[in-house]
């Protein structure tokens, strides 16, 4: 496979995940307005905090409100983790390799594209956002499905999912850092609060099959890492991701080895959650075992381009 081809793959199951990620945090801390006791402000500071960037935000803006935090986040062009700049870099890499996989996930995504771009905040904020989001997520969720039904597993699915399924592991690590940082400012976790966090992640309905009798931070910071049977566990992340490239391992040849020790990355990631028992997730050990899979994270993610990408080009979005 050309490092093009590796590299446009690879980032079109990125982008794609991060804009469903958004799309689903925006859409549930939008209406956890409703259970906040202080100003509207806190929260639209929080959601920036969570997906945006806070000082790119405070360049543009001089306070917190619905309308500016919306449009940055979801609609603004030169913002470079809005939700319609993922969905266009994912669109401009799926153009470039159009022939390598199934028509109909460029007429998908680039209609899709199309109708994002046609949008406005007012238009948003004037139906209804949550109407709005369900739309980006279901959007989003058409593509996914529409690959996995139709595609040939051959490496250009896999290089794909792989990008997906890391980008994945990192959202859901980042999700429960922004839940940290909100426990330590309001010195408590809210059940609201907790109950959001999950169905961000569409898992409230699994979290509770489980028989878990208590909405805690710990609790939810052990399904959401350690779930194995969770696809959206950074457990099942992390499998899927190696599973991928394992597939990819038979035919690569000048960088099988850098794809040996991305593997072997991966799979110690998965193994350290796998031993991890109940009690060693708490208040005290938490916030280092986030640190750690987020720089194992970051590590996967310049492996990878070391391994498949052009030199010199770059690497993270």
């Amino acid at each position: 496979m050309l490092d093009r081809i590796a590299e446009s793959l690879f980032w079109i199951g990125r982008y794609t995940e991060r804009a469903e990620n958004h799309a689903r945090l925006i859409d549930v801390y939008y209406h956890l307005r409703e259970d906040e006791q202080g100003p509207d402000e806190q929260v639209w500071r929080r959601i920036v905090g969570a997906i945006g960037d806070i000082s790119a935000y405070e360049e543009k803006h001089a306070a917190y409100g619905e309308r500016d935090v919306i449009h940055f986040l979801t609609l603004d062009a030169t913002q470079a983790n809005s939700l319609v700049v993922c969905v266009a870099q994912a669109r401009d890499n799926l153009r470039k390799i159009r022939d390598r996989l199934p028509s109909e996930l460029w007429n998908l995504l680039n209609g899709f594209y199309l109708w994002l771009k046609s949008c406005d905040t007012a238009e948003v904020l004037g139906d209804s956002p949550h109407r709005f989001y369900q739309r980006i997520k279901e959007g989003l969720a058409a593509f996914q499905g529409t690959a996995v039904s139709i595609a040939l597993r051959d490496d250009a699915y896999s290089m794909m999912e792989s990008g997906r399924h890391l980008e994945r592991s990192e959202n859901i690590v980042r999700l429960l850092q922004s839940v940290l940082r909100y426990t330590a400012e309001t010195g408590s976790s809210s059940y609201a609060y907790l109950m959001a966090v999950l169905k961000s992640v569409g898992g409230y309905e699994a979290f509770r099959r489980l028989g878990v009798e208590e909405l805690s931070m710990e609790e939810v910071a052990a399904f959401l890492l350690a779930q194995e049977q969770f696809p959206r566990s950074v457990h099942y992340a992390l499998a899927s991701f190696s599973d991928h490239l394992k597939t990819l391992r038979a035919g690569a040849s000048r960088s099988g080895s850098g794809l040996d020790r991305i593997v072997r990355t991966a799979d110690k990631a998965r193994s350290d959650l796998g031993w991890l028992e109940r009690p060693d997730i708490n208040a005290d050990s938490l916030d280092a075992v986030l640190q750690q899979l987020l720089v194992t994270n970051r590590q996967l993610g310049e492996a990878m381009a070391k391994a498949f990408f052009s030199p010199g080009r770059e690497v993270t979005a």
